[in-house]
């Protein structure tokens, strides 16, 4: 007797909207055509591209999450792009806001700000939200659980460049009601998550090695971050404990693979990540984050990853995106139990395409699968690289 696996109905849905991606895209690049053959016939005022991107500062773009585990979730984001100084990178402040089957709810404001050339960096978060999570496998235990949070948490990193060569230095908070995840949240927006959480603040130092040569699509150069928070009960939280970060992203284009369509090389992307706790109750543990998992749901003391991402333009807007990676949990998981890498991995394997939306700014949206062991895997459609 033979049995037919079954099509993942992510896949499905990946692929009906990698379809209307490429039905739209004919007629944004003729619009595009259009408007550089009319700038190339006016050539002392400036062209419709150059007066479209000083006039519309403005960005919206959609959201979405589903995975087996937490639902679909949709959402939107608008953000305001500005440049500070003619030096700097283009800042933004914006909203995001979602909604899930589960009825789950999300809303976080936030900031990202360059001034002085690059020299000063300001992020800030501001996020709630409404959690009711349904886990058919919840912590690798093969038991069904429900959680329902009412969350809250704010956030900020500043970082101040401390001597050339990308050489930066500073500080970082974060207040929360909700600890799993929540000191990930500067690395991006609001990220569904599934333990109950406790009042939790903390502070740390960032010391960072930026040789990147754009902050948003990087293709050349590297990220090296190390930074803390230290919990405390002195600062209003219920819990003293440490978390710990090492973080290293490279970046390398391969230039002989150029297209003259796109103008743009490919990029191979390199991330290596580890957080590390030190006397962390079981909410401060540390969570798989590779793409395919739902955060919370496998917990250890320590966890690291390496993920390797390929990134290959098609047109000057329109790329593909392949990636893979793999995780490991160690220490010990929430029921005592010793791990080591050998022991608990997470693999991660996924594909999708990716838009640029202002490419004065680098500013793009990503739609992607991505799978990971047993019947771990996910959609997303997301604001920017995840690295």
């Amino acid at each position: 007797m033979t049995t037919t696996a079954k099509p993942s109905p992510l896949l499905g849905r990946f692929l009906v909207l990698c379809a209307v991606i490429f039905m739209s895209l004919p007629s944004s690049l003729r619009s595009e055509e259009a408007l550089k053959e009319q700038s190339d016939l006016d050539a002392t005022e400036p062209g419709p591209l150059e007066a479209a991107k000083q006039d519309k500062p403005w960005l919206i773009t959609p959201t979405l999450s589903a995975d087996p585990k937490l639902g679909a979730n949709v959402g939107a984001l608008i953000a305001y792009l500005k440049r500070l100084d003619a030096e700097s990178t283009p800042s933004m402040a914006g909203l995001s806001i979602s909604y899930s089957d589960t009825d789950s709810s999300t809303a976080a404001a936030f900031s990202q700000l360059y001034w002085s050339a690059d020299t000063r960096r300001l992020s800030l978060l501001a996020a709630t939200a409404e959690i009711n999570n349904e886990y058919d496998d919840f912590l690798g235990t093969g038991q069904a659980v429900k959680t329902q949070d009412n969350v809250h948490s704010y956030g900020f990193r500043y970082l101040h460049q401390l001597r050339e060569g990308g050489w930066f230095g500073g500080i970082q908070g974060i207040s929360t009601n909700y600890a799993v995840g929540a000191d990930g949240l500067l690395e991006g927006l609001m990220t569904q998550v599934g333990l109950a959480g406790f009042d939790a603040t903390g502070v740390g130092l960032v010391f960072q090695h930026d040789t990147m040569n754009h902050q948003r699509d990087p293709s050349a150069g590297h990220l090296f971050t190390l930074h803390n928070f230290a919990y405390r009960e002195s600062l209003g939280g219920e819990s003293s404990f440490d978390v710990g970060y090492a973080d290293l992203r490279w970046y390398h284009s391969i230039k002989p693979l150029s297209s003259g369509r796109s103008q743009r090389p490919p990029v191979l992307a390199l991330q290596l990540k580890g957080r590390f706790t030190d006397d962390a109750p079981l909410s401060g543990y540390s969570s798989v984050s590779l793409p395919g998992y739902t955060m919370g749901n496998y917990l250890s003391r320590h966890y690291s990853h390496v993920l390797l991402e390929g990134r290959f333009p098609l047109t000057g807007k329109l790329g593909l995106i392949a990636f893979g990676g793999v995780g490991c949990q160690f220490g010990e998981d929430i029921t005592g139990k010793s791990l080591s890498c050998s022991d608990v991995t997470y693999p991660s394997l996924g594909v999708g395409v990716s838009y640029m939306l202002k490419e004065e700014a680098s500013v793009l949206i990503r739609l992607e699968i991505a799978k990971g062991k047993s019947d771990n895997e996910a959609l997303y459609l997301r604001f920017g690289h995840p690295f």
